[in-house]
């Protein structure tokens, strides 16, 4: 299916007759209703199909912003909802580990008089005697730093992360292979069921025959929402083989 046609399943459902009467105040409420049940099914759940890597420039003093950060290797921007894992990347391009964590974690848990801290939370000294040479990068917020601060440096910091999809603006044709292809496809059912849902609760004009002995159309949206979580695990968790 595509948007379109979600579009119009959705005004037959409602009794609206044509997708036009969706429109109120010069709002298309359908795209405002489409948008807002996936980004709700995003920010409940971990999709692998939403899953990059990012990639941000990192100042040595001003840190980098995470809503500028693209993903690896193109100039495509996507919003960050958590954060898996960073590295940085060598000159041959290799993805490298680094260490990481918040703000809060690394100061409520600072003993630099404990040996066991002096590799995880170097000082000024320690990095400059040459005892430590690792940067940490420290998430605070939609920022991310990284310490020892070192003026004139810039670090292109590597993010493995479940993204959101972006907004669409209108009802034309996700691209093949895009976030927004696979919510039309994969999880068309739930973006149908879910947008009729929300936009009944201005019209109720849906009402579903019982004598058909047919689910409520939450019970559908949610189907739909399972469907789509079951496909998004078989891709890469279900038969994967686990070993070091």
């Amino acid at each position: 299916m595509t948007l379109s046609d979600i579009r119009k399943a959705v005004a037959a459902y409602l009794h609206k007759g044509s997708v036009n009467n969706l429109i109120a105040g010069g709002v298309d409420l359908c795209l405002v209703a489409l948008n807002q049940v996936r980004m709700a099914a995003e920010l409940e759940n971990d999709f692998e199909f939403t899953r990059k890597l990012m990639s941000v420039s990192v100042d040595g003093v001003t840190g980098g912003d995470l809503s500028t950060a693209v993903e690896y290797g193109t100039a495509n921007n996507f919003a960050i909802k958590s954060v898996l894992d960073v590295g940085t990347f060598d000159t041959n391009g290799n993805f490298r580990p680094a260490e990481w964590t918040t703000t809060g974690d690394s100061l409520n848990r600072e003993r630099l008089d404990n040996p066991f801290f002096i590799a995880r939370y170097p000082t000024d000294a320690q990095v400059s005697s040459g005892l430590i040479g690792q940067k940490r990068f420290v998430f605070s917020g939609n920022r991310v730093y990284f310490f020892p601060k070192t003026p004139n440096l810039t670090i292109l910091l590597g993010i493995e992360a479940y993204t959101f999809t972006g907004d669409w603006a209108d009802y034309t044709d996700p691209a093949v292979g895009t976030l927004a292809y696979i919510w039309t496809r994969q999880g068309a059912q739930y973006l149908q069921w879910a947008a009729t849902i929300h936009l009944n609760h201005l019209w109720r004009d849906f009402v579903f025959r019982q004598e058909g002995n047919l689910p409520p159309p939450q019970a559908l949206a949610d189907a739909g929402l399972a469907a789509l979580q079951t496909w998004d695990s078989f891709r890469y968790q279900q038969f994967r083989r686990h070993s070091r």
